[in-house]
């Protein structure tokens, strides 16, 4: 199949981009050794914490260890390609933004290739080893439907986390302030990570508001327990092109308010 100049010159870009990472060994070395002792640490605490009985609410250690491999999985694309959105109440104060308005993309497209970085494939290895460790065991692996709704909702729940952070960084274009907004969001999201009947009814009903169910919560309860699969791909997926529609929208006033107020 034959790409497009554009995507070409993205893939070269992600390429470059790849090896000049790479240069610096010690750097990506130090990096991985980061974020593999963390995801273990994590593991370890939530394997040990439940002591003997394994169970939690009726979870299961293992099935609690999926979720957490579940959120890894959905962030790897973030990890890899968006991280340039970091960078965005930077970019707006020092009118670095402008280039957004001179190319011929949608700036959200456009924003993944401000960054790449490897470390999204590790992320996306430690996800799918949380993953594969949480289910060891179970009969679910020897499913073919198991692989099939995970493979479907995967890329459903990484775009409502997109979206989630996205549009937390993107505050930034009408209170100048990102960091309270993002702060706030990145811990309701990694509270997302864990079965919602284990908080308040009112935690519960703010996740289910916010969407941050999209993100580990529906997904799970189609892959682990006994939801339609059908249904809740159907209902992922018109939740995911709902979020996406929403936060274009929220980019196109904010670009426009940028615009208007002349940086």
């Amino acid at each position: 199949m034959q790409l497009s100049p554009f995507w070409r010159a993205y893939w070269r870009m992600v390429g470059s981009e790849a090896r000049a990472r790479l240069e610096h060994r010690a750097d990506f070395a130090l990096m991985i050794l980061g974020v593999t002792a963390t995801s273990l640490s994590t593991a370890a605490t939530m394997y040990f914490m439940l002591g003997a009985s394994g169970t939690v609410a009726g979870w299961h250690r293992g099935e609690l260890i999926f979720m957490q491999g579940f959120m890894f999985c959905i962030f790897a694309p973030q990890s890899a390609c968006y991280n340039g959105m970091f960078w965005l109440e930077h970019w707006l104060k020092t009118g670095a933004f402008l280039r957004f308005y001179t190319r011929p993309a949608n700036p959200l497209l456009l924003l993944a290739l401000e960054r790449f970085h490897p470390q999204g494939f590790v992320v996306l290895a430690i996800g799918l080893a949380y993953s594969l460790f949480g289910l060891w065991g179970s009969p679910l692996l020897s499913e073919p439907l198991f692989y099939l709704g995970f493979v479907l909702l995967l890329p459903l729940s990484a775009l409502v986390l997109w979206v989630i952070n996205l549009a937390a960084i993107s505050t930034c274009f009408w209170i100048g302030e990102s960091d309270p907004v993002f702060s706030m969001s990145g811990k309701l999201t990694d509270m997302s990570r864990y079965p919602l009947d284990l908080f308040p009814k009112l935690a519960t009903m703010i996740f289910m508001a916010l969407p941050l169910a999209g993100t580990v919560w529906w997904p799970c309860q189609a892959l682990l327990r006994s939801a339609n699969l059908p249904l809740t791909v159907l209902g992922m997926a018109a939740l995911a092109l709902i979020c996406v529609g929403l936060l274009n929208g929220m980019w196109q006033r904010g670009m426009r308010r940028y615009a208007g107020a002349g940086g």
